[in-house]
């Protein structure tokens, strides 16, 4: 049984609205939103719900208008002005199953007024992250983030804070002379100091 009870919902989100919720600014790339839609295919798998995405601008080569992309419908808007049209056209065709997730306040009491639930894009979030790595294992920035399973970072230092202490060597080795005194007493020794 997935998150949503036994009934099997259908999520009606928009793939600009989750990149902007992560940070995105400007011109979203199509590898972003396919990305994106990669994310929802797993949610769509682990949580045996139905999700209708919406993208603004032209259609994908590998996600035409109104078809499926590995298990999600994908549906354009020509614009952003039109996403909240379209994710109502989504719905509506979703039917009473139907949840908009928005973070538009407006569009939001819209559909409650008309019946239809609705979720946070920001909480919809948290589902997509909780089953694996929005975005392909990159963080806010595109950066890849260099984390293990256990969430900590990978690094020397964190694994030798981990470790604990060093156990104390049985023989300890002497410290080197200085080479860098030597030096010095040399050169004091060819120049006049002045006191």
């Amino acid at each position: 049984m997935g998150l949503f009870g036994t009934s099997k919902r259908t999520m009606v989100v928009s793939i600009d609205a989750i990149l902007r919720n992560k940070g995105a600014r400007g011109q979203i790339a199509p590898r972003q939103q396919l990305q994106v839609l990669r994310s929802l295919s797993r949610v769509v798998q682990r949580e045996k719900l139905n999700v209708t995405a919406v993208i603004a601008g032209k259609a994908l080569n590998k996600a035409p208008h109104n078809k499926k992309f590995d298990g999600v419908r994908v549906r354009y808007a020509k614009t952003n002005e039109l996403i909240g049209s379209e994710l109502i056209k989504s719905l509506k065709q979703a039917g009473s199953a139907g949840v908009l997730v928005t973070e538009d306040v407006a569009l939001e009491k819209k559909v409650l007024r008309g019946g239809a639930d609705t979720l946070r894009t920001s909480t919809f979030r948290k589902l997509l992250d909780d089953g694996g790595d929005i975005g392909g294992g990159q963080n806010n920035n595109g950066n890849r983030d260099r984390t293990n399973n256990a969430g900590r970072k990978n690094n020397r230092r964190d694994r030798d804070r981990d470790r604990g202490p060093r156990p104390e060597r049985k023989n300890p080795r002497p410290p080197k002379p200085e080479k860098r005194d030597q030096e010095q007493d040399e050169i004091s020794q060819m120049i006049d100091l002045v006191d």
